[in-house]
């Protein structure tokens, strides 16, 4: 095959892959608010890819809350376990609560659910206005810093062995 008919080849797969890359532009829709079943059918399609990969079954919730009398939510921990870590999604504790030891206890329950299921290590991010301190004092480690996330701050990822 000589150089030219190489190049003409080149040209009708670019050609192709540019008209493909046309047409899923134009069928792309940007969501600002997207529908909660179609966010639920990325997380079930993960969920399988990540099955088919690693033979690992679905992540389990671990969750923790703290409420008031009227059943109002005080503080709260959200994660789930998964291959063997656990991951920190989401920890808050009411303006009101703060610096109590609130936020000790949901994380110390949180690790111990951890370990209960065998878990070696617990990641999580949080951002420069999120008391990182608190987790450094709680024995985890920054894994790495996005810089001007968001513009002015810093955002890590930090991971404890267990």
């Amino acid at each position: 095959m000589g150089q030219s008919e190489r190049e003409h080849i080149f040209e009708i797969a670019t050609s192709v892959e540019i008209e493909t890359a046309l047409e899923i532009e134009t069928a792309l829709e940007i969501e600002t608010s997207p529908n909660a079943g179609d966010v639920e059918l990325l997380y079930t399609r993960i969920t399988e890819s990540n099955l088919a990969a690693t033979g690992l079954p679905a992540a389990e919730p671990i969750s923790a809350w703290l409420r008031d009398d009227s059943g109002e939510i005080e503080a709260g921990i959200y994660g789930w376990s998964w291959g063997g870590t656990a991951e920190v999604d989401l920890l808050w504790v009411s303006e009101s609560r703060r610096r109590s030891g609130i936020a000790s206890a949901l994380l110390d329950a949180f690790e111990a659910e951890a370990v209960r299921r065998a878990c070696t290590q617990i990641v999580l991010s949080t951002f420069d206005f999120q008391a990182p301190e608190f987790y450094e004092r709680r024995g985890y480690t920054s894994l790495g810093r996005v810089d001007n996330y968001p513009e002015g701050g810093w955002h890590t990822t930090m991971c404890k062995s267990i």
